[in-house]
Protein backbone atom coordinates (compact mmCIF):
# COMPACT_ATOMS: atom_id res chain seq x y z
CA UNK A 1 0.00 0.00 0.00
CA UNK A 2 1.54 3.38 -1.00
CA UNK A 3 0.91 6.51 0.98
CA UNK A 4 -0.27 8.14 -2.14
CA UNK A 5 -3.49 6.68 -1.23
CA UNK A 6 -6.95 9.01 -1.25
CA UNK A 7 -7.17 7.79 2.54
CA UNK A 8 -3.54 8.33 3.70
CA UNK A 9 -3.24 11.81 2.09
CA UNK A 10 -6.11 12.56 4.17
CA UNK A 11 -4.31 10.83 7.19
CA UNK A 12 -1.04 12.92 6.88
CA UNK A 13 -2.44 15.97 6.56
CA UNK A 14 -4.76 15.62 9.87
CA UNK A 15 -1.49 14.48 11.21
CA UNK A 16 1.03 17.25 9.98
CA UNK A 17 -2.08 19.71 10.98
CA UNK A 18 -2.64 18.52 14.80
CA UNK A 19 1.14 18.16 14.99
CA UNK A 20 1.68 22.45 13.59
CA UNK A 21 -1.53 23.21 16.38
CA UNK A 22 0.44 21.44 19.07
CA UNK A 23 3.83 22.62 18.31
CA UNK A 24 2.44 26.39 18.69
CA UNK A 25 0.04 25.10 21.41
CA UNK A 26 -2.98 25.82 20.09
CA UNK A 27 -6.43 24.34 21.37
CA UNK A 28 -8.84 23.21 18.90
CA UNK A 29 -11.03 26.21 19.99
CA UNK A 30 -8.21 28.66 19.50
CA UNK A 31 -7.24 27.69 16.20
CA UNK A 32 -10.77 27.68 14.83
CA UNK A 33 -11.22 31.35 15.82
CA UNK A 34 -7.83 32.19 13.70
CA UNK A 35 -9.03 30.24 10.78
CA UNK A 36 -12.42 30.25 10.84
CA UNK A 37 -12.90 26.64 10.44
CA UNK A 38 -15.02 25.26 12.69
CA UNK A 39 -13.73 23.20 15.66
CA UNK A 40 -15.87 19.74 14.57
CA UNK A 41 -14.69 20.42 11.27
CA UNK A 42 -11.08 20.60 12.23
CA UNK A 43 -11.67 17.68 14.52
CA UNK A 44 -12.29 15.51 11.25
CA UNK A 45 -9.87 16.89 9.40
CA UNK A 46 -7.55 16.34 11.85
CA UNK A 47 -8.85 12.21 12.43
CA UNK A 48 -8.54 11.62 8.50
CA UNK A 49 -11.83 11.75 7.87
CA UNK A 50 -12.08 14.69 5.13
CA UNK A 51 -9.88 17.28 3.45
CA UNK A 52 -10.32 20.71 3.40
CA UNK A 53 -10.83 22.96 0.06
CA UNK A 54 -8.20 25.12 -0.59
CA UNK A 55 -9.65 28.22 0.82
CA UNK A 56 -9.89 27.13 3.85
CA UNK A 57 -6.36 25.32 3.87
CA UNK A 58 -4.73 28.67 2.89
CA UNK A 59 -6.79 30.17 6.30
CA UNK A 60 -5.29 27.04 8.26
CA UNK A 61 -1.88 27.98 6.79
CA UNK A 62 -1.84 31.54 7.60
CA UNK A 63 -3.53 30.68 11.55
CA UNK A 64 0.11 27.96 11.85
CA UNK A 65 2.22 30.45 9.92
CA UNK A 66 3.41 28.29 7.44
CA UNK A 67 2.22 27.94 3.47
CA UNK A 68 -0.29 26.16 1.59
CA UNK A 69 2.46 23.87 -0.09
CA UNK A 70 4.09 22.84 3.40
CA UNK A 71 0.86 22.06 4.25
CA UNK A 72 -0.03 20.15 1.42
CA UNK A 73 3.37 18.43 0.76
CA UNK A 74 3.42 14.62 1.87
CA UNK A 75 6.91 15.28 3.06
CA UNK A 76 7.08 15.21 6.75
CA UNK A 77 9.40 15.59 9.77
CA UNK A 78 11.88 12.94 10.77
CA UNK A 79 9.65 12.43 13.87
CA UNK A 80 6.18 11.39 11.80
CA UNK A 81 8.36 9.04 9.82
CA UNK A 82 7.43 6.36 11.62
CA UNK A 83 3.42 6.73 11.15
CA UNK A 84 4.08 6.32 7.27
CA UNK A 85 5.93 3.27 7.53
CA UNK A 86 2.61 1.86 9.35
CA UNK A 87 0.87 3.40 6.96
CA UNK A 88 2.79 1.40 4.03
CA UNK A 89 3.09 -1.94 5.79
CA UNK A 90 0.85 -4.43 4.11
CA UNK A 91 0.53 -6.71 7.10
CA UNK A 92 -0.80 -3.74 8.86
CA UNK A 93 -3.25 -2.84 6.58
CA UNK A 94 -4.43 -6.20 6.22
CA UNK A 95 -4.59 -7.34 9.38
CA UNK A 96 -5.83 -4.95 11.35
CA UNK A 97 -7.64 -2.53 9.00
CA UNK A 98 -9.10 -4.33 6.59
CA UNK A 99 -10.11 -7.83 8.37
CA UNK A 100 -10.60 -6.20 11.79
CA UNK A 101 -11.74 -3.05 11.09
CA UNK A 102 -9.75 -1.23 12.99
CA UNK A 103 -10.28 2.88 12.34
CA UNK A 104 -7.12 3.92 10.92
CA UNK A 105 -7.40 7.47 11.56
CA UNK A 106 -7.83 7.12 15.20
CA UNK A 107 -4.41 4.58 15.45
CA UNK A 108 -2.33 7.25 13.33
CA UNK A 109 -3.67 9.75 15.48
CA UNK A 110 -2.71 8.01 18.95
CA UNK A 111 0.71 6.81 17.41
CA UNK A 112 1.77 10.45 16.19
CA UNK A 113 1.36 10.79 20.15
CA UNK A 114 4.57 9.25 20.59
CA UNK A 115 6.84 8.86 17.29
CA UNK A 116 9.90 8.56 18.98
CA UNK A 117 8.89 5.67 21.05
CA UNK A 118 6.72 3.86 17.68
CA UNK A 119 10.02 4.48 15.69
CA UNK A 120 12.44 2.94 18.51
CA UNK A 121 9.47 -0.03 18.46
CA UNK A 122 9.07 -0.64 14.37
CA UNK A 123 12.94 -0.60 14.36
CA UNK A 124 13.13 -3.37 16.85
CA UNK A 125 10.40 -5.67 15.38
CA UNK A 126 11.99 -5.12 11.83
CA UNK A 127 15.25 -6.19 13.43
CA UNK A 128 13.69 -9.19 15.22
CA UNK A 129 11.81 -10.07 12.30
CA UNK A 130 15.12 -10.44 9.91
CA UNK A 131 17.15 -12.03 12.42
CA UNK A 132 14.44 -14.95 12.65
CA UNK A 133 13.78 -14.49 8.58
CA UNK A 134 10.14 -14.53 10.11
CA UNK A 135 8.05 -13.97 6.60
CA UNK A 136 4.51 -12.09 6.60
CA UNK A 137 3.08 -16.15 6.37
CA UNK A 138 3.92 -16.47 9.63
CA UNK A 139 2.82 -13.79 11.53
CA UNK A 140 -0.67 -14.96 10.09
CA UNK A 141 -0.36 -18.44 10.96
CA UNK A 142 0.24 -17.66 14.55
CA UNK A 143 -2.98 -15.32 14.64
CA UNK A 144 -4.63 -18.78 13.11
CA UNK A 145 -3.05 -20.94 16.17
CA UNK A 146 -4.28 -17.83 18.96
CA UNK A 147 -7.67 -17.73 16.95
CA UNK A 148 -7.87 -21.21 17.09
CA UNK A 149 -6.80 -21.62 21.35
CA UNK A 150 -9.15 -18.79 22.23
CA UNK A 151 -12.02 -20.44 21.08
CA UNK A 152 -10.94 -23.79 22.54
CA UNK A 153 -10.88 -25.05 18.57
CA UNK A 154 -14.69 -25.45 18.18
CA UNK A 155 -16.46 -23.54 15.82
CA UNK A 156 -20.72 -23.49 16.35
CA UNK A 157 -21.29 -21.46 13.76
CA UNK A 158 -19.43 -24.03 11.23
CA UNK A 159 -20.82 -26.38 12.83
CA UNK A 160 -24.53 -25.44 12.03
CA UNK A 161 -23.52 -24.45 8.61
CA UNK A 162 -22.69 -28.24 8.12
CA UNK A 163 -25.73 -29.87 9.97
CA UNK A 164 -27.62 -27.72 7.56
CA UNK A 165 -25.17 -28.11 4.66
CA UNK A 166 -26.54 -32.11 5.47
CA UNK A 167 -30.34 -31.77 5.37
CA UNK A 168 -30.33 -29.65 2.65
CA UNK A 169 -28.24 -32.68 0.74
CA UNK A 170 -30.44 -35.71 2.72
CA UNK A 171 -27.09 -37.37 4.62
CA UNK A 172 -28.31 -39.16 7.21
CA UNK A 173 -25.83 -39.39 10.57
CA UNK A 174 -23.62 -41.96 10.19
CA UNK A 175 -23.78 -42.03 6.50
CA UNK A 176 -20.68 -42.01 4.75
CA UNK A 177 -19.80 -40.06 1.71
CA UNK A 178 -17.16 -41.24 -0.62
CA UNK A 179 -15.09 -38.72 -3.25
CA UNK A 180 -16.76 -39.92 -6.16
CA UNK A 181 -19.85 -38.55 -4.13
CA UNK A 182 -18.35 -35.12 -3.18
CA UNK A 183 -17.40 -34.29 -6.67
CA UNK A 184 -20.91 -35.00 -7.89
CA UNK A 185 -22.08 -32.88 -5.38
CA UNK A 186 -19.41 -30.34 -6.30
CA UNK A 187 -20.68 -30.60 -10.12
CA UNK A 188 -24.16 -30.55 -9.61
CA UNK A 189 -25.23 -28.42 -6.61
CA UNK A 190 -22.40 -25.83 -7.40
CA UNK A 191 -21.52 -26.16 -11.10
CA UNK A 192 -17.58 -27.45 -10.98
CA UNK A 193 -15.46 -28.70 -13.25
CA UNK A 194 -12.88 -31.53 -11.91
CA UNK A 195 -10.20 -32.20 -13.72
CA UNK A 196 -7.44 -34.93 -13.49
CA UNK A 197 -3.95 -33.76 -14.16
CA UNK A 198 -0.24 -34.40 -13.29
CA UNK A 199 0.54 -30.87 -14.11
CA UNK A 200 2.67 -32.14 -17.32
CA UNK A 201 2.44 -28.86 -18.76
CA UNK A 202 3.37 -27.07 -15.78
CA UNK A 203 6.30 -28.72 -14.00
CA UNK A 204 6.50 -26.07 -10.84
CA UNK A 205 2.86 -27.65 -9.87
CA UNK A 206 3.93 -31.07 -10.31
CA UNK A 207 4.16 -30.85 -6.16
CA UNK A 208 0.82 -29.46 -5.91
CA UNK A 209 -2.65 -30.96 -4.38
CA UNK A 210 -4.77 -28.95 -6.23
CA UNK A 211 -5.28 -25.54 -8.30
CA UNK A 212 -8.37 -23.47 -8.34
CA UNK A 213 -9.92 -21.64 -11.04
CA UNK A 214 -12.09 -19.20 -10.94
CA UNK A 215 -14.73 -18.15 -13.57
CA UNK A 216 -18.51 -18.61 -14.19
CA UNK A 217 -17.86 -22.37 -14.10
CA UNK A 218 -15.15 -22.75 -11.35
CA UNK A 219 -12.46 -25.45 -11.93
CA UNK A 220 -10.70 -27.77 -9.82
CA UNK A 221 -7.72 -29.29 -11.14
CA UNK A 222 -6.08 -31.89 -8.74
CA UNK A 223 -3.44 -34.25 -9.07
CA UNK A 224 -3.88 -37.55 -10.14
CA UNK A 225 -1.93 -38.93 -7.09
CA UNK A 226 -3.76 -38.25 -4.52
CA UNK A 227 -5.20 -41.13 -2.32
CA UNK A 228 -9.13 -41.29 -1.90
CA UNK A 229 -9.01 -39.76 1.79
CA UNK A 230 -6.59 -36.67 0.60
CA UNK A 231 -9.75 -35.82 -2.42
CA UNK A 232 -12.06 -36.06 0.21
CA UNK A 233 -10.71 -33.60 1.96
CA UNK A 234 -10.04 -31.49 -0.85
CA UNK A 235 -13.54 -31.70 -2.25
CA UNK A 236 -14.95 -31.14 1.28
CA UNK A 237 -12.83 -28.21 1.34
CA UNK A 238 -14.36 -26.28 -2.08
CA UNK A 239 -17.92 -27.13 -0.52
CA UNK A 240 -17.25 -25.30 2.61
CA UNK A 241 -15.92 -22.17 -0.09
CA UNK A 242 -19.10 -22.33 -2.25
CA UNK A 243 -21.83 -23.45 0.70
CA UNK A 244 -20.70 -20.51 2.95
CA UNK A 245 -19.45 -18.35 0.44
CA UNK A 246 -16.42 -17.74 0.83
CA UNK A 247 -14.93 -15.59 -1.53
CA UNK A 248 -11.10 -14.62 -0.51
CA UNK A 249 -9.28 -17.98 -0.34
CA UNK A 250 -5.99 -19.49 -1.21
CA UNK A 251 -6.18 -20.53 -5.27
CA UNK A 252 -3.45 -23.34 -5.15
CA UNK A 253 -2.55 -26.58 -2.02
CA UNK A 254 -0.35 -26.11 -0.88
CA UNK A 255 0.16 -22.76 -0.57
CA UNK A 256 1.64 -20.64 -3.18
CA UNK A 257 1.19 -17.35 -1.92
CA UNK A 258 -0.20 -16.15 1.51
CA UNK A 259 -2.44 -13.29 0.23
CA UNK A 260 -3.68 -12.16 3.78
CA UNK A 261 -4.59 -12.83 6.94
CA UNK A 262 -8.42 -13.75 5.50
CA UNK A 263 -7.16 -16.19 3.00
CA UNK A 264 -5.63 -18.00 6.01
CA UNK A 265 -8.72 -17.74 7.99
CA UNK A 266 -10.99 -18.45 5.47
CA UNK A 267 -9.21 -21.35 4.38
CA UNK A 268 -9.10 -23.03 8.05
CA UNK A 269 -12.86 -22.20 7.81
CA UNK A 270 -13.65 -24.25 4.97
CA UNK A 271 -11.08 -27.37 6.31
CA UNK A 272 -12.80 -26.96 9.36
CA UNK A 273 -16.22 -27.71 7.49
CA UNK A 274 -14.71 -30.30 5.47
CA UNK A 275 -13.88 -32.21 8.54
CA UNK A 276 -16.99 -31.94 10.34
CA UNK A 277 -18.77 -32.82 7.11
CA UNK A 278 -17.19 -36.03 6.53
CA UNK A 279 -16.53 -37.01 10.50
CA UNK A 280 -19.99 -36.71 12.55
CA UNK A 281 -19.57 -35.13 15.74
CA UNK A 282 -22.24 -37.18 17.12
CA UNK A 283 -20.92 -40.72 15.64
CA UNK A 284 -17.47 -39.64 16.44
CA UNK A 285 -18.26 -38.83 20.28
CA UNK A 286 -20.08 -41.94 20.85
CA UNK A 287 -16.82 -43.74 19.60
CA UNK A 288 -15.03 -41.67 21.83
CA UNK A 289 -16.41 -42.28 24.81
CA UNK A 290 -16.50 -46.38 24.11
CA UNK A 291 -12.33 -45.65 23.26
CA UNK A 292 -12.07 -44.09 26.73
CA UNK A 293 -14.45 -46.95 28.81
CA UNK A 294 -11.96 -49.59 27.72
CA UNK A 295 -10.02 -50.89 30.67
CA UNK A 296 -7.17 -51.75 28.64
CA UNK A 297 -4.51 -49.80 25.97
CA UNK A 298 -6.51 -50.40 22.50
CA UNK A 299 -4.45 -48.63 19.90
CA UNK A 300 -6.04 -50.87 17.55
CA UNK A 301 -9.82 -48.74 17.94
CA UNK A 302 -8.28 -45.92 17.09
CA UNK A 303 -6.30 -47.48 14.01
CA UNK A 304 -9.99 -49.08 12.74
CA UNK A 305 -11.56 -45.60 12.75
CA UNK A 306 -9.41 -44.49 9.88
CA UNK A 307 -11.25 -47.04 8.10
CA UNK A 308 -14.81 -46.64 9.76
CA UNK A 309 -14.41 -42.80 8.47
CA UNK A 310 -12.58 -43.36 5.52
CA UNK A 311 -10.13 -40.20 6.32
CA UNK A 312 -6.74 -39.58 6.92
CA UNK A 313 -5.05 -39.75 10.41
CA UNK A 314 -4.70 -35.78 10.27
CA UNK A 315 -8.23 -35.67 9.58
CA UNK A 316 -9.44 -37.65 12.25
CA UNK A 317 -6.77 -36.30 14.78
CA UNK A 318 -7.75 -32.94 13.74
CA UNK A 319 -11.95 -33.62 14.50
CA UNK A 320 -10.94 -35.23 17.79
CA UNK A 321 -9.06 -32.10 18.68
CA UNK A 322 -12.62 -30.12 18.05
CA UNK A 323 -14.52 -32.50 19.95
CA UNK A 324 -12.59 -33.21 23.40
CA UNK A 325 -12.80 -29.77 24.41
CA UNK A 326 -16.63 -29.52 23.90
CA UNK A 327 -17.85 -32.43 24.77
CA UNK A 328 -15.14 -34.58 27.44
CA UNK A 329 -13.86 -31.41 28.84
CA UNK A 330 -9.91 -31.58 27.54
CA UNK A 331 -9.07 -28.48 27.38
CA UNK A 332 -4.91 -29.00 28.02
CA UNK A 333 -4.56 -30.17 24.62
CA UNK A 334 -2.07 -30.06 21.58
CA UNK A 335 -1.84 -31.28 18.13
CA UNK A 336 1.06 -31.67 16.60
CA UNK A 337 1.89 -32.62 12.70
CA UNK A 338 5.59 -33.61 11.41
CA UNK A 339 5.64 -33.70 7.59
CA UNK A 340 8.58 -34.07 5.49
CA UNK A 341 9.76 -34.80 1.75
CA UNK A 342 13.27 -35.92 3.34
CA UNK A 343 13.22 -38.67 5.61
CA UNK A 344 16.13 -37.70 7.65
CA UNK A 345 14.20 -33.85 8.22
CA UNK A 346 11.01 -35.77 9.22
CA UNK A 347 11.24 -34.66 12.87
CA UNK A 348 12.43 -31.07 11.90
CA UNK A 349 9.67 -29.70 10.54
CA UNK A 350 6.84 -28.88 12.73
CA UNK A 351 4.12 -28.66 9.60
CA UNK A 352 0.86 -27.95 11.80
CA UNK A 353 0.53 -27.26 15.77
CA UNK A 354 -2.04 -26.10 18.01
CA UNK A 355 -1.60 -25.85 21.99
CA UNK A 356 -4.71 -25.70 24.04
CA UNK A 357 -3.44 -23.93 27.57
CA UNK A 358 -4.90 -23.34 31.00
CA UNK A 359 -2.23 -20.51 31.18
CA UNK A 360 -2.22 -17.85 27.99
CA UNK A 361 -0.92 -14.62 29.66
CA UNK A 362 2.70 -16.51 31.20
CA UNK A 363 4.80 -16.35 27.71
CA UNK A 364 7.68 -18.32 29.06
CA UNK A 365 5.34 -21.18 31.25
CA UNK A 366 3.89 -21.06 27.07
CA UNK A 367 7.24 -21.40 25.05
CA UNK A 368 8.49 -23.87 28.16
CA UNK A 369 4.97 -26.04 27.80
CA UNK A 370 5.11 -26.46 23.84
CA UNK A 371 8.83 -27.33 24.13
CA UNK A 372 8.03 -30.11 26.32
CA UNK A 373 5.65 -31.22 24.30
CA UNK A 374 7.42 -30.97 21.09
CA UNK A 375 10.20 -33.48 23.05
CA UNK A 376 7.61 -36.09 24.17
CA UNK A 377 6.29 -36.16 20.62
CA UNK A 378 9.93 -36.50 18.80
CA UNK A 379 10.70 -39.14 21.41
CA UNK A 380 7.63 -41.15 20.81
CA UNK A 381 7.79 -40.63 16.88
CA UNK A 382 11.71 -41.96 17.12
CA UNK A 383 10.52 -44.81 19.37
CA UNK A 384 7.54 -46.08 16.93
CA UNK A 385 10.08 -45.45 13.72
CA UNK A 386 13.14 -47.92 15.49
CA UNK A 387 10.29 -50.73 16.51
CA UNK A 388 8.83 -50.98 13.39
CA UNK A 389 9.86 -54.12 11.15
CA UNK A 390 10.37 -54.17 7.54
CA UNK A 391 6.79 -55.43 6.99
CA UNK A 392 5.68 -52.60 8.73
CA UNK A 393 6.79 -49.53 6.55
CA UNK A 394 4.23 -49.26 4.58
CA UNK A 395 1.35 -49.76 7.60
CA UNK A 396 0.03 -46.91 9.91
CA UNK A 397 2.00 -47.34 13.10
CA UNK A 398 0.29 -46.36 16.73
CA UNK A 399 1.29 -45.69 20.51
CA UNK A 400 1.15 -43.79 23.44
CA UNK A 401 2.63 -42.37 26.17
CA UNK A 402 2.00 -41.59 29.95
CA UNK A 403 4.72 -38.99 30.82
CA UNK A 404 5.52 -36.54 33.95
CA UNK A 405 7.26 -33.15 34.38
CA UNK A 406 9.51 -31.64 37.18
CA UNK A 407 6.44 -30.00 38.18
CA UNK A 408 4.11 -32.97 38.59
CA UNK A 409 1.98 -32.76 35.49
CA UNK A 410 0.93 -35.54 33.60
CA UNK A 411 0.45 -36.00 29.97
CA UNK A 412 -1.29 -38.69 28.13
CA UNK A 413 0.49 -38.86 24.28
CA UNK A 414 -0.60 -40.46 21.36
CA UNK A 415 1.13 -40.62 18.49
CA UNK A 416 1.14 -42.12 14.89
CA UNK A 417 3.54 -42.40 12.01
CA UNK A 418 2.19 -43.01 8.66
CA UNK A 419 4.60 -43.98 5.55
CA UNK A 420 3.01 -41.37 2.38
CA UNK A 421 4.37 -42.49 -0.74
CA UNK A 422 2.12 -39.95 -2.83
CA UNK A 423 3.47 -36.52 -3.61
CA UNK A 424 7.08 -38.44 -3.02
CA UNK A 425 6.15 -37.43 0.87
CA UNK A 426 8.53 -39.84 2.60
CA UNK A 427 7.02 -39.59 6.43
CA UNK A 428 3.90 -38.06 7.92
CA UNK A 429 2.93 -38.32 11.64
CA UNK A 430 0.28 -36.64 13.91
CA UNK A 431 0.06 -36.27 17.68
CA UNK A 432 -2.95 -35.47 20.08
CA UNK A 433 -2.02 -35.40 24.26
CA UNK A 434 -3.59 -33.39 26.82
CA UNK A 435 -2.43 -32.88 30.39
CA UNK A 436 -4.30 -35.57 32.87
CA UNK A 437 -5.82 -33.68 35.29
CA UNK A 438 -7.57 -35.69 38.18
CA UNK A 439 -10.93 -35.00 36.23
CA UNK A 440 -9.70 -36.06 32.44
CA UNK A 441 -8.08 -39.30 34.61
CA UNK A 442 -11.81 -40.28 36.39
CA UNK A 443 -12.97 -40.24 32.05
CA UNK A 444 -10.07 -42.85 30.90
CA UNK A 445 -10.25 -46.36 31.80
CA UNK A 446 -7.14 -47.93 30.62
CA UNK A 447 -4.65 -45.42 32.12
CA UNK A 448 -3.52 -48.17 34.76
CA UNK A 449 -2.73 -51.05 31.70
CA UNK A 450 0.92 -52.51 32.18
CA UNK A 451 1.02 -52.13 28.55
CA UNK A 452 0.93 -48.25 28.43
CA UNK A 453 4.29 -47.06 28.99
CA UNK A 454 4.84 -44.36 31.52
CA UNK A 455 8.02 -41.83 31.22
CA UNK A 456 9.10 -39.51 34.37
CA UNK A 457 10.96 -36.85 32.03
CA UNK A 458 12.52 -34.04 33.55
CA UNK A 459 14.33 -30.57 32.16
CA UNK A 460 17.13 -30.60 29.84
CA UNK A 461 19.88 -31.83 32.55
CA UNK A 462 18.00 -35.21 32.11
CA UNK A 463 18.71 -36.36 28.53
CA UNK A 464 16.62 -39.82 27.33
CA UNK A 465 17.62 -42.37 24.68
CA UNK A 466 15.67 -44.80 23.21
CA UNK A 467 15.48 -48.42 23.28
CA UNK A 468 14.19 -51.12 21.47
CA UNK A 469 11.53 -51.59 24.22
CA UNK A 470 11.06 -48.39 26.49
CA UNK A 471 12.58 -44.93 26.34
CA UNK A 472 15.74 -44.89 29.23
CA UNK A 473 16.79 -41.91 30.99
CA UNK A 474 20.89 -41.30 31.12
CA UNK A 475 21.61 -38.61 33.84
CA UNK A 476 23.81 -36.08 33.35
CA UNK A 477 26.83 -37.36 35.82
CA UNK A 478 26.79 -40.62 33.51
CA UNK A 479 28.01 -38.90 30.51
CA UNK A 480 30.73 -37.33 29.51
CA UNK A 481 30.30 -33.42 30.14
CA UNK A 482 31.49 -32.42 26.43
CA UNK A 483 28.90 -34.95 25.00
CA UNK A 484 26.15 -33.62 27.62
CA UNK A 485 26.98 -30.05 26.43
CA UNK A 486 26.64 -31.71 22.30
CA UNK A 487 23.36 -33.52 23.45
CA UNK A 488 22.07 -30.29 25.05
CA UNK A 489 22.80 -27.94 21.98
CA UNK A 490 20.40 -30.92 20.12
CA UNK A 491 17.81 -30.67 21.86
CA UNK A 492 17.45 -27.12 22.46
CA UNK A 493 17.85 -26.83 18.52
CA UNK A 494 15.65 -28.97 17.93
CA UNK A 495 12.86 -27.76 20.04
CA UNK A 496 13.47 -23.95 18.67
CA UNK A 497 10.81 -23.27 16.09
CA UNK A 498 8.41 -20.50 15.64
Amino acid sequence: METTTEENIRIIFGLKLKKLRTDRKYSLQELSGKSGVSVSYLNEIENGKKYPKPDKINELAKALETTYDQLVSLKINKNMTPVVQVLNLKIINDFLFETFGVDKGLLMSMMASAPSKLSALINSVFEIARNYNLQEEHFYFSCLRSYQEMNDNYFEEIEVAVENFRKEIGLETGSQLSATDYAQLLTEKFNYRIEETDFIEYPKLRGFRSVFIKGEQPTLLFNRKLTEQQKIFLYGRELGFSYMNIQKRPLTTSWLKVESFDHVLNNFKASYFAQALHINKETLNKDLEEFFSKSTWQPEFLLQLLDKYNTSPEMLFQRISNLLPKYFGFNELYFIRYSSKEAAKHLKEISKELHLSRNQVDLEYIISEQNYRRWITKLLMRHLDKNRSASDEKTTQMDAVITKNEDGDEYLTISLLRPMPELNNNANSVTIGFVLTDAIKRKINFLNDPALRFEKLGTVSDLYYETPFALRKIKEEEVKQSEYDRLARELNSSTATL
